[in-house]
């Protein structure tokens, strides 16, 4: 086994206990198999799988060395923004509307990849809008408008 398969096996771990302790959460309704039982055996084995591919593979890579790209804060930054942009446009795109939130967050990625600002600007403002076309013309998915509620129609 690679180093990269203790990652991964840690990731799936966390993942699988994450889930089978969100499951717990479900509510259990009397007489029927209860809905909880099902994300809590996948979690379950999830986490007891990862665990075992991230303890073979610590086991048999000797000298666990943290990979290259730690090292980078562009790399740090581009890994960390992909979460930071999904909450952020979950809890803005209500207010502000989906169109600036996806030019915001497009433009920003491209800044932090290390594309021109104009560029980048102009790669933002064509993904937002197309975006926008594709889920509520193409799709009929709505999308939210927020302060352009007036404007899109």
């Amino acid at each position: 086994m690679r180093l990269p398969d203790f990652w991964t096996g840690l990731a799936f771990a966390i993942f699988g206990v994450t889930i089978a302790l969100l499951a717990q959460g479900f509510h259990v309704s009397a007489g029927a198999a209860s809905p909880k039982l099902l994300p809590t055996i996948i979690g379950s084995i999830m986490a007891v799988l990862g665990g075992v591919i991230a303890l073979r593979s610590w086991r048999n890579a000797g000298d666990v060395a943290m990979p290259a790209w730690v090292s980078s804060p562009q790399q740090i930054a581009l890994i960390a923004f992909i979460p930071v942009a999904i909450i952020a446009y979950g809890l803005l795109a209500p207010l502000v509307g989906s169109i600036p939130m996806a030019i915001l967050i497009v433009t920003t990625h491209c800044l932090i990849y290390g594309v021109r600002p104009l560029t980048a600007i102009g790669v933002g403002a064509i993904s937002g809008f197309t975006a926008s076309i594709i889920f509520s013309h193409l799709l009929g998915i709505p999308l939210p408008t927020g302060i352009l509620e007036d404007f899109v129609g």
